[in-house]
């Protein structure tokens, strides 16, 4: 059976609103709950310590855009891709990823 593309679309669409469910529940939390994460920046899964790195930036610069750029290094297919456009985005609005 072929999937369809639009299969694709919901399936990325779903997986986004999560994300942004997360986003705004660790906003609401405040940054204890941010730092909470710091441990997910050492986790096994790339795609895990890429996200982990986002969501952490806000209360952990440093620590976060480290991670970034190891993940970028890495040559990931997917996540490298990813973590070097937020470095590359992070050097031309510092706090785009305050959020």
């Amino acid at each position: 059976m072929i999937k369809a593309l639009t299969d694709d679309i919901e399936k990325y669409n779903k997986d986004f609103d999560i994300l942004v469910s997360i986003k705004d529940e660790l906003k609401a939390r405040g940054s204890e709950a941010r730092r909470a994460l710091l441990r997910l920046l050492s986790h096994d899964n790339p795609q895990v310590r890429l996200q982990a790195a986002k969501f952490v930036y806000p209360v952990a610069r440093d620590e976060a855009k480290r991670c970034l750029q190891n993940i970028a290094a890495a040559n990931l297919p997917d996540q490298s891709l990813s973590a070097g456009m937020a470095l590359h985005r992070l050097e031309e609005v510092p706090d785009c990823l305050d959020h």
